[in-house]
């Protein structure tokens, strides 16, 4: 009886069913599949490239070879799970990396599929597995977008007849880091640069911004100003720039920074968000000339702003602009008269206060040697010599 019910399995499996000539823009018939692509850059073998790393979470719904595989099973599990990664392999994974040989060779792009160590097939419970590779050349940049070479509709061979390649779900998670240009078709949820499809056939049209063009994009999009205020006494430059009209990202924000430091004399730099703005606050150390005349005294600080901006002020000075967004900040400090009065006045007193030492002095001196007078007697007075009554 088993062998009966064997050979009808078999039967049942070597027989195409009813209506699959012709079968193309049907589902596959045989899984439900939820696949998820992760993108990301990666460096091997000091090669930078982008990978798409696929993992494919499938169940076998087909009622025929699940009984199959039960069958198998019953005889013995090791065999039968054997056979069913075989069967996942060549179904799924085969499948799928022969559509995206296809597209990378009508691109004339080079790739690569790499496997994890036990092969791509994992078989877990119920009939179900997790298939799992990556493609190098996943995305190839023209230096501005970065675009994925295979998108398109998906193809399934299974008995010689042509299906679309279904999914029930695909999750689709790009690098947060990375601005979004295109995703075709519109997504049904996308958030944080996480994209899901429900029931479809295709790897989706994916264009990323590279950071560069990002950090392009963001200048182009946004009102420039600059104020600036250099102290002669401390010799530093403060500066407040401010980005208005986009928003930016941490990866626009890290460029940002990095090309102020790249061209300014950077002592300390930060930036906050304010009224929709990007501010970005610092100090640098410019180049200084200095110049002395009878009346003034001048600095001139020179600092490379990282380009050019819309609006440039200055606190407490004058500015030129010279060639390579080079600033000049001119700061005159006048001479104060007031302090020759002071001084003349001080000169004066001190002068008259040696004079008066020197007077009293001399006059000192002349007393001490001057010879002093004899002693002389006053006078008696004279007897009266007359005679008596």
């Amino acid at each position: 009886m088993r062998r009966f019910v064997a050979l009808i399995l078999i039967v049942l499996l070597l027989t195409p069913f009813v209506g699959e000539v012709g079968a193309a823009d049907n589902a596959q018939p045989l899984f439900k599949i939820d696949m998820t692509i992760k993108v990301a850059p990666v460096v091997i073998e000091n090669t930078s490239t982008w990978l798409g790393t696929f993992k494919m979470y499938v169940v076998l719904t087909d009622p025929h070879y699940r009984a199959y595989f039960e069958y198998l099973a019953s005889n013995n599990t090791t065999a039968a799970k054997e056979e069913f990664k075989d069967f996942v392999k060549e179904l799924v994974y085969d499948n799928m990396k022969d559509n995206l040989e296809k597209r990378y060779e009508a691109a004339n792009i080079s790739s690569t599929i790499y496997l994890p160590s036990g092969g791509p097939v994992k078989v877990l419970d119920n009939w179900s597995a997790v298939v799992t590779f990556a493609v190098a050349n996943f995305l190839i940049s023209d230096g501005k977008i970065l675009r994925c070479p295979v998108t398109g509709n998906l193809d399934f061979v299974y008995k010689g007849h042509v299906f679309d390649y279904t999914w029930e779900r695909l999750t689709l998670i790009l690098p947060q880091d990375y601005e979004i240009a295109n995703l075709a078709p519109v997504p049904d949820d996308l958030s944080d640069n996480v994209a899901v499809w429900n029931n479809g056939d295709f790897i989706p049209l994916i264009e990323l911004y590279t950071h560069v063009y990002s950090y392009v994009r963001f200048l182009n999009a946004t009102q420039k100003e600059i104020s600036l205020q250099y102290d002669p006494h401390e010799g530093y430059v403060q500066f407040n720039a401010t980005f208005t009209g986009a928003n930016a990202t941490p990866v626009i924000i890290t460029q940002l920074l990095a090309s102020f430091k790249a061209t300014m004399n950077i002592m300390s730099i930060d930036t906050r968000q304010e009224n929709g703005s990007l501010v970005v606050i610092g100090v640098a150390r410019p180049e200084v000339a200095y110049k002395e005349t009878s009346s003034e005294k001048i600095w001139k600080a020179m600092v490379k702003l990282p380009g050019a901006f819309d609006s440039i002020s200055v606190v407490g000075g004058s500015y030129v602009i010279a060639p390579d967004h080079t600033l000049i900040i001119t700061v005159t400090e006048k001479k104060s008269t007031y302090r020759f009065y002071v001084y003349g006045i001080a000169a004066v007193l001190v002068v008259v206060v040696v004079l008066i030492v020197v007077r009293r002095r001399e006059t000192k001196k002349k007393t001490e040697t001057e010879p002093e007078k004899p002693w002389e007697e006053e006078p008696f007075p004279e007897e009266d010599e007359g005679g008596g009554e």
